[in-house]
């Protein structure tokens, strides 16, 4: 997962980020509820570490990547922390939520899950979401890459030894964003594939400004197709 954003294309993905974060959690968690200390693993920018901390006091975000890390958002309540990949760097029981924002497919092993659940205080919440952004419907005729036939939107713990975690909840949901002409460039060129595509059609290792020029001449804003994962476990243990 971390080498797939240099500081390029980190800088895309810090720039727009769509508010889909916050509308899956309000889904996933009752109104009203609040968390004294969370835990946002795979925190990228920072942009799913913030939405966590609508429903905590505190947050922290872990990262693994240091270029993404390096122009994580700034936010009261909120901090990060470089994480090894390994280890989670926290002691037992020290979080009653924790949230996997399109990181699992990446994160998920039984080392994860038993660490996660380590650090986890009893009847902790634990979340595991994803959204993906049906860019191959795009009216404007680019050929995208289609994006890697192995990567899981759905990732959750199944399959592996839950060891105290208890599936509560899941969902897919499908939701209609719209975006201005700058936010669609940002989206477009904050993932690896799309970056390298662009780059090579206008012969440019920036194409942010051409690629924002092409899409303004079709409209000013667009609207883009997102689907929504969800799986919400809690902890069992003693």
């Amino acid at each position: 997962m971390t080498e797939d954003y240099n500081a390029d294309i980190a800088h895309h993905y810090n720039a727009y980020r769509p508010p889909l974060h916050q509308l899956i959690l309000a889904k996933c968690l009752k109104p009203g509820g609040a968390y004294s200390n969370g835990l946002d693993i795979g925190s990228g920018t920072g942009q799913s570490s913030i939405a966590l901390a609508g429903f905590c006091e505190k947050v922290t975000g872990v990262e693994p990547n240091q270029e993404m890390l390096m122009q994580a958002i700034a936010y009261p309540g909120v901090s990060y922390v470089h994480y090894d990949g390994k280890k989670l760097p926290f002691t037992d029981s020290s979080f009653d939520i924790i949230t996997f924002a399109g990181s699992l497919f990446y994160a998920r092993s039984q080392r994860m899950l038993n660490e996660v659940v380590r650090v986890c205080q009893p009847k902790a919440t634990i979340i595991a979401y994803d959204f993906e952004l049906l860019f191959q419907q795009l009216p404007f005729g680019f050929h995208l890459p289609v994006e890697a036939v192995d990567y899981d939107h759905r990732a959750n713990f199944s399959g592996l030894e839950m060891n105290g975690l208890r599936e509560t909840n899941s969902f897919v949901s499908d939701y209609q964003l719209t975006v201005s002409t700058e936010e669609l460039g940002h989206l477009l060129l904050s993932a690896r594939s799309f970056y390298e595509y662009f780059a090579e059609r206008y012969s440019s290792s920036e194409p942010f400004v051409l690629l924002v020029k092409e899409l303004s001449n079709h409209a000013d804003t667009h609207s883009i197709g997102a689907r929504l994962y969800a799986t919400n476990y809690i902890v069992s243990k003693k």
